[in-house]
């Protein structure tokens, strides 16, 4: 008997990308940015002067604040420049700065009252906390306990401020090539907006029609009362 395959089989293998690469850069220290910084030394006057002061309060009210020119006040040292530094580059800075007045210390900085706020169509909108240096789009979104039932999450909005200019993008948060997007990642201050689904407009201009409707039979029928009252 003859075989009915007379041809060899080939199978349509369809390779589909799950692994995304994104060069996740450290932020740089940006004005209005808020650093905790403590000093160690083997001194303990040092130690008083810098720490003690603060011994229970909580880090964001011992933070320094960098200010519209990049520079935060120290102790002795006054300003020091620390605009688009990393937190490594300004502690090292920091340390080199306070060593021409202390001896043998050794500082601790990062930072502190990161926030991000998220807008839209989420079940908590508003501004949410975190304590990394930056957070993912999608945890940014966690933080808000997700989209509501008409959130897009093909169209939404991301507003970033830098150098005081505020610029606006476009994010399609279905699409799994987002993970490796400059923008997967936030910073601090941004705004998360998750835009409508066009049926939320829709059900909005039917509830308008029918409560519009309703209305108008009430009024109808009032009148009719008020007619047949009146014949009477």
């Amino acid at each position: 008997m003859k075989s009915i395959l007379t041809k060899p089989l080939h199978f349509l293998i369809i390779h589909v990308k799950n692994d995304f690469v994104n060069e996740r850069s450290e932020k740089t220290i940006q004005p209005y940015d808020y650093l905790y910084i403590k000093i160690f030394s083997l001194d303990e006057k040092t130690n008083t002067l810098f720490n003690e002061r603060g011994m229970s309060l909580p880090n964001e009210l011992l933070s320094y604040s960098v200010d519209g020119s990049g520079n935060i006040n120290l102790p002795f040292v006054t300003n020091i420049y620390v605009k688009d530094l990393t937190i490594n580059q300004a502690r090292e800075k920091i340390e080199k700065s306070l060593s021409l007045y202390l001896n043998n210390i050794s500082v601790v900085v990062r930072f502190v009252s990161n926030k991000v706020t998220v807008l839209g169509e989420v079940r908590f909108p508003g501004q949410h906390p975190f304590y990394d240096e930056r957070i993912s789009v999608f945890q940014a979104l966690g933080l808000a306990s997700g989209a509501s039932d008409y959130g897009n999450l093909s169209n939404v909005t991301l507003v970033r401020e830098k150098d005081n200019i505020i610029k606006y993008y476009k994010l399609d948060l279905t699409k799994k090539n987002i993970a490796s997007s400059e923008f997967y990642y936030l910073l601090p201050n941004d705004i998360l907006i998750i835009n409508p689904i066009n049926a939320k407009y829709r059900d909005l201009k039917d509830y308008a029609v029918n409560r519009a409707a309703t209305v108008v039979s009430a009024t109808a029928a009032l009148f009719s009362i008020l007619y047949i009252s009146t014949e009477l």
